[in-house]
């Protein structure tokens, strides 16, 4: 239970970057005070995924044939954290490219850190441990809002230096809280002697055998598409559309994260009982109805509906997505398989944004949340078919 819990505190701390740094506060910076637009933002995280989605795989077999998942997670972490502390004291094309770095490294992290996964949860469910570590995860950004309340309240919800302060406080929290997860997970090195990019082709050569794992992979890339396009432009959205200024939807965003945090421990709970398919199944549903209130109903009340079932589904699809990829593949390899689940993610994470922040900037976000229908649809489409 303690390594459960250890392990689930980096879900905390890395879920409070996401919010703070992807969701929030990098395109507001990004498009108020450096002229930046939606467009500029979505290439950024679209080509940093696209980089990691390629590299993802190799660090994942890396950490395989070494036999330890932790000095791979603590290198990402660190330069993540270097490049967030430098972003509010930069212009735009230098913010861009720390936005870059930042989300490069977050993601390269999480991956060899969802390996980690059978080694902390030996003797209890994945699916249970796997809903701690995202209920635990949302509850980070609760955290982090409170936090940024007071510095909010004194620098100012609308100054410079208010949102600078965010930053800081961003990288602060993610280094912090990491360490119960450098200090207090023990692992066995293990070496294997393979070559590296043999490792990678094993995987590609079962990938392709095995038409489940192959349905499996392509849902997953049409949910993500959706999902990192809602993580990154949600904040646009809400202050585009409804008008919201920053400290409207900082209320908004925490109501948002108590539902992520109950969405993860129910997912949790059902993929346990259910399995991962029906629950990453309802999870879809959830998103399409998510979309499909937006598009009709644009108004605050909807937002505010639309929040609690996408923040469930939020919370729901990496507490399903994690254990699921566990059924599928060989346990001894599985660094390199969710090198291969990020490689899906982050490829889709390049079409998602992109296309999102292209209909955004040039036709419309009614068009943009079209393009979220879309991608669900055929995710779960594919998903049913495992």
């Amino acid at each position: 239970m303690r390594q459960v819990v250890y392990w689930g505190l980096y879900d905390l701390a890395n879920t409070i970057f996401s919010a703070l740094f992807v969701t929030f506060y990098f395109p507001l910076y990004i498009k108020n005070y450096l002229g930046g637009s939606e467009f500029m933002i979505g290439l950024v995280f679209g080509l940093s995924l696209l980089t990691v989605g390629v590299l993802v795989p190799f660090i994942g077999a890396w950490s395989d044939k070494v036999g330890v998942r932790m000095p791979f997670i603590a290198v990402f972490t660190v330069l993540c954290c270097l490049a967030t502390l430098a972003v509010p004291f930069s212009g735009l094309s230098l913010a861009l490219f720390l936005g870059f770095v930042a989300n490069f490294c977050y993601h390269a992290a999480l991956t060899v850190y969802n390996a980690l996964l059978p080694t902390v949860s030996k003797g209890t469910s994945t699916g249970w441990a796997s809903g701690v570590g995202a209920g635990l995860g949302y509850c980070g950004t609760v955290i982090a809002l409170l936090v940024c309340f007071q510095l909010l309240n004194a620098f100012g919800w609308e100054s410079k230096a208010g949102v600078q302060s965010i930053f800081i406080a961003t990288a602060v929290l993610f280094m912090s809280l990491s360490l119960f997860l450098f200090l207090g997970v023990k692992e066995t090195p293990k070496p294997r002697h393979a070559f590296i990019g043999r490792e990678v082709m094993q995987g590609l050569h079962f990938i392709w055998r095995n038409l489940r794992v192959r349905r499996f992979l392509l849902g997953m890339f049409f949910y993500t598409n959706g999902v990192t396009a809602v993580i990154i432009f949600l904040f646009l959205f809400a202050q585009e559309v409804l008008g919201l200024t920053p400290r409207d939807f900082f209320f908004f965003f925490g109501f948002f994260a108590l539902w992520s945090v109950i969405g993860s421990l129910t997912a949790g709970r059902f993929t346990a009982i259910h399995g991962g398919i029906r629950v990453l199944v309802w999870t879809g549903l959830l998103w399409i109805i998510t979309v499909i209130l937006l598009m009709v109903s644009p108004t605050l009340f909807a937002f505010g509906v639309a929040g609690i079932t996408g923040g469930a589904a939020l919370g729901s699809v990496w507490t399903a997505s994690r254990p699921q990829l566990l059924e599928l593949v060989p346990k001894k390899r599985v660094g390199s398989f969710f090198g291969f689940l990020e490689l899906t993610g982050k490829m889709s994470g390049v079409l998602g944004p992109v296309i999102f922040g292209w209909l955004a900037s040039f036709a419309s976000y009614n068009w943009a949340l079209l393009s979220l229908l879309v991608f669900f649809v055929i995710g779960i489409a594919f998903i049913k078919g495992v």
